[in-house]
């Protein structure tokens, strides 16, 4: 198992995308909800997902993600690609403050950008990228990625 657990704040805070992502679904019992402070979920620029941002008084909603292996962190690293980083955070579970690993973009994105939400993704943006991720040419893809 992976030491630290991940911090999720954008697409994969979604059910089936994260399955999708990693061949397999997730035990509840492994997720709790948490909070990144001094953060903030943005649009990415000419994305359609977010990037997670500090920004001074912000706080990010999320879920935390533990129990993952190495083969779930890679097939993660593969999905999040070469526009993030993954790096060591703190987020609060509860009020209890916690580190943990969370993807980072490799660009500077204004904290001024527009908020990212999870519910207007998935009414306009979800099924375009769950045909990516299922398709068999984005399986393929995805799993080529990641080499395993």
């Amino acid at each position: 198992m992976v030491s630290l657990p991940l911090f999720v704040y954008g697409t994969l805070r979604d059910d089936d995308v994260l399955a999708a992502v990693l061949c397999h679904a997730v035990d509840d019992k492994h997720v709790k909800s948490a909070t990144a402070l001094g953060y903030q979920a943005l649009c990415y620029p000419g994305r359609t997902y977010p990037a997670l941002v500090a920004s001074a008084g912000a706080t990010a909603m999320g879920q935390l993600l533990g129990d993952l292996t190495a083969t779930d962190l890679a097939r993660l690293d593969a999905f999040e690609g070469a526009e993030y980083q993954r790096v060591r955070i703190t987020v609060l579970v509860g009020t209890t403050p916690q580190l943990a690993l969370a993807y980072l973009p490799t660009i500077d994105i204004a904290d001024d950008s527009a908020t990212w939400s999870l519910e207007y993704w998935r009414a306009h943006h979800k099924a375009a990228m769950m045909l990516d991720l299922t398709g068999a040419a984005g399986q393929d893809g995805l799993h080529r990625q990641m080499e395993l």
